[in-house]
């Protein structure tokens, strides 16, 4: 499939710069592939390369170009959530109380306790079921709750100044484990602490210490390049400090360390929907195998394509797998000297990372592209990609252009 002077004539004046960029990447991704079989052996028989490149080489312009215009579109995940600094409603309120019997799945901290008036008495009840006190003490705590963030079912509340919980239908269990593993090994890395889950009815509630301050996302449009920079800057430390670990940090099994989450090792790949590994998966060639396979899905010479196109040689290190400016909890702070609160002067401090579901070992540029996944080209979040903490996850706009491919393929 060709592309026609004519076509190229819609493309809007905005985006004809992304669409070369998008030729572009075609040709390199082409001409690695080529400097690569020649690299292993000068005097290799080019022919059925050749021939494969002839065949998907067009397409693969035309559908650089088409991923690149999609990302120019608001995003569905970017429009789709929201965060009201009220109460509750009482409607909401009421549909997210306790209702008896509950289960206790991971102990409650002494300030959930304390919290459902018990005064951190009764801790062992933490271990099973919880009695009626714990009920409703907690359900008072929903009730004057403020809802922070909802999305899909899910939802966020502040229970106090120093408590949230969330709750939902469907939670990923990795939350919690990969949570907890973040405030074991890598306690220098501001996170919410993991303060006990339980169950009620089809739903689960997570309790978590709260975050300071605000989400990224909801004034970042306001925030001056100084700001952005020395969020950049600090976003840079943590990552830093979350690459110094190794691969082989902590095994249970004493088995060849897993790619995926941190303790259950399940792998996942997040899109539109999101498709999880169903055997350990331990080297990277694995891990690419996973990402180009699909359950019902021809392998076709495209997908074989894409899968030749991607490496074997990154570094697996820990990975968050969703840094989006809404999971990253920033506080404004005085300067010292008496300037105005809303003076250019004032100092912006990342106070958390949150959101640890998609986290786990993983190659080294998926940080990268999974930040950039749900990020439109255009709206209040257009520049994020400049302010990415490149310094300590790297740049890697070649995997991120053949992850798109793999998106459109995945359809």
């Amino acid at each position: 499939m060709n592309e026609s002077p004519q076509e190229d004539d819609q493309v809007a004046l905005p985006e004809r710069g992304e669409t070369e960029k998008a030729h572009e990447l075609a040709n390199t991704i082409t001409m690695n592939q080529l400097s690569a079989k020649l690299k292993r052996d000068p005097s290799t028989d080019l022919s059925q390369l050749l021939k494969q490149q002839a065949n998907v080489y067009p397409q693969l312009r035309v559908n650089l170009a088409q991923a690149a215009h999609q990302r120019c579109k608001p995003t569905e995940k970017e429009s789709t959530s929201s965060r009201d600094n009220s109460h509750a409603s009482k409607g909401d309120a009421h549909e997210l109380l306790l209702k008896s019997p509950i289960e206790i799945t991971h102990p409650l901290h002494e300030k959930v306790l304390m919290l459902a008036g018990l005064n951190g008495r009764s801790s062992g009840l933490a271990s099973h079921k919880a009695n009626s006190d714990i009920v409703v003490g907690l359900n008072q705590a929903i009730e004057n709750s403020q809802l922070l963030w909802s999305l899909h079912g899910t939802f966020v509340l502040g229970l106090d100044a120093s408590k949230v919980v969330k709750i939902g239908t469907s939670l990923d269990p990795d939350g919690v484990s990969n949570l907890q593993y973040i405030n074991t090994h890598v306690a220098e890395i501001p996170t919410p602490s993991f303060l006990g889950a339980l169950n009620s009815g089809q739903r689960s509630y997570i309790f978590m210490s709260r975050a300071d301050g605000v989400a990224l996302d909801t004034i970042w449009p306001e925030l001056t390049v100084k700001h952005k920079l020395s969020i950049q800057e600090q976003l840079n430390d943590m990552f830093r400090a979350l690459r110094a670990k190794p691969f082989n940090l902590h095994q249970d099994d004493g088995c060849t360390p897993r790619i995926g989450s941190f303790t259950s090792g399940i792998c996942k790949d997040t899109r539109r929907s999101q498709r999880v590994s169903k055997t350990p998966i331990h080297t990277e060639a694995e891990f690419n195998d996973f990402l180009c396979h699909q359950t019902g899905r021809t392998v076709t010479p495209w997908i074989k394509m894409i899968r030749s196109s991607l490496g074997e040689c990154h570094r697996i290190v820990m990975t968050h797998g969703d840094l989006h400016p809404r999971n990253i909890m920033v506080q404004w702070e005085s300067d010292g000297n008496g300037t105005d609160a809303e003076g250019e002067d004032r100092r912006i401090r990342v106070t958390s990372l949150i959101d640890w579901e998609l986290s786990g070992w993983y190659p080294e540029y998926w940080e990268f592209v999974k930040a950039l996944s749900t990020i439109s080209m255009r709206g209040p979040l257009a520049d994020w990609f400049e302010y990415l903490p490149t310094e300590a996850i790297g740049s890697w706009p070649v995997e991120f252009s053949i992850d798109s491919l793999l998106d459109r393929w995945l359809g």
